[in-house]
């Protein structure tokens, strides 16, 4: 299951992206001195927004396969829900940890039907804010 951005959210990438290569091409076009290698950097910052807007308009913001949590950034995160040891929610992230990593999931970033299908989700596999699970002795 996929759950993805706000509209919003993306499209700021998508109008940054726009902004920097029309600077660039503003540049290019209507400068009358040959263009700098400096120059480029602004279609570099282009090419990273625009990037950014694909890469979230087809993976999402996080995905739940096989009972395996995705946040899809750079970072990779991801955690097999049944090894959640406590769940929190705090200033709008849903907070799970396990006993060795922790995964903030930004609720700000989902609009209202993707937060709801997230929460259903995770009280498929018995987990709502609050929730923790008592560690054993001996696997510490």
């Amino acid at each position: 299951m996929e759950i993805g951005y706000k509209k919003y959210y993306m499209n700021t990438h998508l109008i940054f992206g726009v902004l920097w290569l029309g600077l660039f091409f503003a540049k290019i076009l209507l400068s009358q001195e040959k263009a700098h290698w400096l120059d480029y950097g602004w279609l570099l910052i282009a090419a990273l927004y625009l990037g950014a807007y694909l890469y979230q308009k087809k993976n999402g913001y996080l995905s739940i396969e096989d009972g395996v949590l995705r946040i899809h950034d750079v970072r990779r995160k991801q955690m097999n829900l049944e090894e959640v040891t406590q769940f929190r929610y705090f200033a709008g992230d849903y907070i799970l940890e396990s006993t060795t990593q922790k995964i903030k999931i930004n609720t700000h970033y989902l609009d209202a039907p993707s937060l709801q299908r997230l929460k259903t989700e995770l009280a498929k596999h018995g987990l709502e804010p609050g929730y923790t699970k008592p560690v054993q002795a001996g696997t510490e």
